[in-house]
């Protein structure tokens, strides 16, 4: 009985398994390479933590140009409200403090600014991680983002840490109005539901798990604009 177990654990996939997370993962490797394909891309989100609610707006282009406005980050002063800023060559935050904690550990803390240089793939790096584990997540990682003398780059997987793998496919299912593909997928030791519009292969919402405590992040996905038009002065760095 243990030989016949023994095999079973090591025989390979059904076609139909197979199959499913053949297509689970070709609609999410289509959804992150339409982001990455364009000039730019832009999004207005939401996110939940738990009771904590948070909104914001998102523009991202090629050249390394990134602005991000966020309200109710922060749980004790859930009207308190931040931006940060890189016009392709210098990044800076206004309304919240970045930084890496003696443990490693990222913070963002409320009030005060900070400032570095743009990473030379920040695009792509950006562009990899929301795809890959959403905004709240990317949000966390900035402080990770410094550029150097601005030739630094960052490999998009960090080593492995940032694998996406072991995806599902889970069916079809409405989000508000729109047709979507649910999907599941492993992101490092997180499991992510990514919910992707099955006309535009864009997505539409995200569902993940944290270790710690269990607590479960929600973010929507409003309106996922790709090439834009952009104001002149979207990225002007903030005083």
């Amino acid at each position: 009985m243990r030989y016949v177990l023994f095999v079973l654990l090591f025989l390979p996939l059904p076609p139909a398994a197979l199959a499913q997370e053949n297509d689970a993962e070709k609609l999410y490797r289509g959804m992150q390479k339409k982001l990455l394909a364009a000039k730019a891309f832009e999004v207005t989100f939401d996110y939940q933590v738990e009771k904590g609610k948070a909104k914001g707006e998102l523009l991202v282009t090629r050249e390394n140009k990134v602005r991000m406005k966020i309200v109710g980050h922060f749980a004790e002063k859930p009207k308190s409200r931040f931006e940060l800023v890189s016009d392709g060559k210098q990044v800076r935050s206004r309304g919240a403090t970045f930084g890496i904690q003696t443990t490693g550990r990222p913070k963002v803390e409320l009030g005060g600014e900070s400032e570095w240089r743009t990473l030379k793939n920040f695009h792509t790096v950006l562009g990899s991680t929301l795809s890959r584990a959403g905004v709240s997540y990317t949000i966390l990682l900035m402080p990770y983002l410094d550029g150097g003398d601005g030739s630094r780059e960052i490999d998009p997987e960090f080593g492995g840490r940032n694998k996406v793998d072991n995806f599902k496919l889970e069916g079809s299912e409405k989000v508000g109005a729109t047709q979507a593909k649910r999907l599941h997928y492993r992101f490092g030791g997180l499991k992510m539901t990514l919910w992707i519009d099955a006309k535009t292969l864009l997505p539409l919402k995200r569902s993940l798990a944290l270790k710690d405590g269990g607590a479960r992040i929600v973010e929507n996905y409003h309106e996922v604009g790709l090439d834009p038009k952009i104001d002149g002065k979207a990225f002007d760095l903030p005083k």
